[in-house]
């Protein structure tokens, strides 16, 4: 017991360490790109500009009063790195190999927000109370071309006798929102996300893999845990979707991560000496490794439809 509890403590304080070097090293780097070029301009009144539901705009606007440039892109990385902290620590989940992956390191670099995403579907999972899950489920649609699905799917498996609760929360922000924004919102910010989401190096694995992503669409429906549900859904959705980016793993990485998923995300480095960036089209093998293991592990101890013969299947959800 005190040798798991010194090998904890050595994990904690090795995560605080590279914690504290993403932080610092933002302070001195030339980074936040998407942050500066997207995020702060939709915060600031451009509704076109961050390719978002306009209602997430109400989430980020503390990114409007952070100190401006260059220390917008610190503060955020601030935010978002103990924000992944806390997560792993609530969720028991090794932080290690989270800091040290390659989505991180991109989720990072451009600045992006899918800490809102990771901190939603923590809420959505975990929250006892059915109202507090629907506010979870708010901010994991805050891309919902990542949650759509996974969220879908997980939600069957909640008894219909919470549905209007967990649904009422998201309901009222989507009533102010097309009283605030006008009723045609969603219609607006469809067709710019649908359209005019310009087409970037760390998108190149979905779109290089979406077509043959389709067929795995159903493959959620295996997998009778909520957790390891939404984990596949992601997933999935990751590799069926032409609008998930690289940096956007990282939600995956927050429920389950090993070892061996870090060195799986940097493998697209193989081809560097090719392609160069364009290599990381071969990122896609991150969440399929990461599907096949799970399928593996998941068969093993009997979690999946249909159960192993001889199993007990009555464990409940």
């Amino acid at each position: 017991m005190d040798q798991f509890l010194d090998q904890k403590r050595v994990i904690w304080v090795a995560a605080f360490g590279v914690a504290l070097g993403l932080i610092v090293t933002s302070f001195y780097l030339p980074g936040g790109d998407d942050l500066y070029r997207y995020y702060l301009p939709f915060v600031q009144g451009c509704l076109d500009c961050g390719y978002t539901p306009y209602f997430v705009q109400w989430f980020l606007l503390p990114i409007k009063y952070f100190p401006g440039y260059p220390l917008t892109w610190p503060m955020l990385t601030i935010f978002t790195v103990s924000g992944f902290l806390l997560l792993t620590y609530q969720l028991k989940i090794n932080p290690l190999p989270l800091l040290l992956s390659f989505p991180m390191l991109g989720q990072i670099w451009l600045g992006q927000i899918d800490i809102l995403i990771a901190f939603g579907l923590a809420v959505y999972l975990f929250g006892g109370n059915p109202y507090v899950r629907g506010v979870g489920l708010i901010l994991a649609l805050s891309k919902p071309q990542l949650t759509a699905l996974p969220i879908f799917l997980c939600f069957l498996l909640d008894s219909p006798r919470i549905w209007v609760k967990l649904l009422l929360a998201p309901s009222l922000i989507l009533i102010a929102s097309l009283f605030y924004y006008g009723p045609q919102w969603p219609l607006f910010w469809f067709h710019n996300a649908s359209t005019e989401l310009p087409i970037h190096v760390w998108r190149l694995a979905g779109l290089d893999f979406w077509r043959f992503g389709l067929l795995l669409i159903s493959l959620p429906f295996l997998f009778r845990e909520k957790r390891e549900r939404l984990l596949v859904g992601l997933l999935v959705s990751s590799l069926a979707t032409p609008f998930f980016g690289v940096y956007s793993y990282i939600v995956f990485l927050l429920f389950h991560n090993k070892w061996w998923f870090v060195l799986l995300s940097y493998i697209w480095l193989l081809g560097f000496p090719l392609w160069q960036e364009d290599a990381m089209r071969l990122a896609w093998v991150l969440p399929v490794g990461m599907l096949i293991d799970l399928f593996y592990s998941n068969w093993k101890n009997g979690k999946m439809f249909p159960p192993k013969p001889g199993l007990d299947t009555s464990s409940s959800i």
